[in-house]
């Protein structure tokens, strides 16, 4: 891939813009306080020390962060300025009006929380009666890990990743997604051709089918579809989880279950990173999609609302990325790879240097926008369009792009696909090449 110069970004695009969604540890508080209810003022927060399947040398002060930010979305209450045990924090609530206990831990990609809501017993009767008085409100919140959360962890070297390669059966593939869809803690793949749709699990160097079947039975077929076909998939979505979102130009976009039983039918083809908050349309006679995208849910009546518009009018791969920094601000990355074989990329924010627009040459029909090492840069992964094919990943910086990983891939890229932070705290980058399934971790 060659880049020209990042230059300033344009006035924001006439459609409607998705807003960004929070921060892992944002959302992760907001769902602590929504749980917990109402909470007397004055309370104290304590959060304990840090439990990780993955090295923490920062990890007393996320603890510090998630109590100090817990503590500032409930009135009148503070935090303690150190983790520390159950038995400690009873201590040290004092004359509290109560004590917030946050237990905290960071398992296979995820930052979780439990909370609970004691009493806090001042009398002395009342504490030789009952010294540890059972909690009056319980919350649980989970967070993926992004830029912010990795940041108080050991860093990833995104040039030690490996390449591992799994046999698949599924014939010619159109379309690739990584999630953990039936909520068992571990990621599924969903493998998409042109005549059904299958969800499996990587096992002994192979992808295992555990549900599989034909677009007959999900979706009617498209009286125009395109030579080429483009296919998009969503696997349990945040604001969806436990559904599948796919779509392709013969069949349109639909919603079904972990068992493949469709639920109802979207407005076009969910574009990757949206959160199926943004359905691009198909326009056959350009063999392409319509880079004004739209919202995924059709209106009783009417038109569908505009969502955001791409960096190009038309393209065949459309992505978008809510990219979180080691700070928690937010910024979008959209990126649209026209026909031609030309990817816009846009960064839109709040703060300088946020906005920026670059041009990548040379990058093929298959490509992906993720943090892969979350270190709050966004990396491209994608195919070549010229030449053998390769998967390419490089990271776009202020500075320009940055080549990081590439891949020889004689017998062409077919799909490319991010699974969320898993094993060891970090995403996995997914390809399927030939009859292969390439694992990048």
């Amino acid at each position: 891939m060659a880049q020209t110069a990042p230059k300033p970004a344009p006035a924001p695009p006439p459609a409607a813009a998705l807003e960004p969604r929070a921060s892992g540890l944002g959302h992760l508080v907001s769902e602590i306080v929504t749980g917990l209810g109402s909470v007397p003022s004055g309370a104290i927060v304590v959060a304990s020390p840090l439990a990780s399947d993955v090295a923490a040398p920062k990890g007393d002060e996320l603890s510090h962060r998630v109590a100090t930010q817990i503590a500032g979305r409930i009135a009148g209450a503070r935090a303690h300025e150190k983790p520390a045990t159950l038995a400690v924090a009873r201590g040290l609530s004092g004359r509290a009006a109560s004590l917030v206990f946050v237990q905290l831990e960071i398992v296979r990609g995820e930052l979780r929380a439990t909370v609970d809501l004691y009493p806090v017993v001042s009398n002395g009767w009342e504490r030789l009666r009952n010294p540890a008085p059972g909690p009056r409100a319980h919350a649980y919140a989970a967070a993926v890990l992004d830029g912010e959360l990795r940041s108080f962890l050991a860093p990833v070297l995104l040039e030690q990743a490996k390449l591992h390669r799994a046999k698949h059966d599924e014939g010619e593939v159109v379309g690739l997604g990584c999630g953990d869809l039936d909520a068992d803690g571990g990621h599924e793949v969903v493998l998409v051709t042109r005549t059904k749709v299958t969800i499996g699990k990587v096992r002994a160097g192979k992808v295992v089918p555990l549900k599989s079947a034909p677009w007959t039975g999900i979706a009617p077929r498209n009286p125009v579809p395109m030579r080429e076909p483009i296919a998009t998939v969503l696997v349990s979505p945040r604001s969806r989880p436990g559904e599948l979102w796919i779509g392709t130009t013969d069949r349109g976009g639909v919603v079904t279950d972990a068992a493949l039983a469709p639920r109802r039918a979207l407005t076009g083809l969910p574009v990757p990173g949206a959160d199926g908050d943004a359905c691009a349309v198909p326009v056959p006679e350009a063999s392409a999609l319509d880079g004004a995208t739209i919202a995924c849910t059709p209106p009783p009546r009417g038109e569908a609302a505009g969502a955001f518009t791409a960096p190009a009018p038309r393209a065949d791969a459309l992505a978008m990325l809510d990219l979180v920094g080691r700070d928690g601000r937010v910024v979008q990355i959209t990126g649209a790879r026209e026909p031609g074989g030309k990817l816009r990329l846009r960064r839109t924010g709040t703060t300088p240097p946020a906005s920026a627009e670059a041009t990548l040459e040379n990058v093929g029909a298959q490509m992906a926008l993720a943090d892969l090492d979350l270190d709050g840069v966004p990396e491209i992964a994608a195919s070549t369009e010229t030449g053998e094919d390769q998967l390419v990943v490089a990271s776009w910086r202020s500075t320009g792009l940055e080549p990081r990983l590439r891949f020889p891939a004689k017998e062409g890229i077919r799909a490319i696909a991010v699974c969320p932070p898993e094993e060891r705290g970090v995403p996995i980058l997914l390809a399927v090449v030939g009859s292969e399934l390439w694992i990048v971790r």
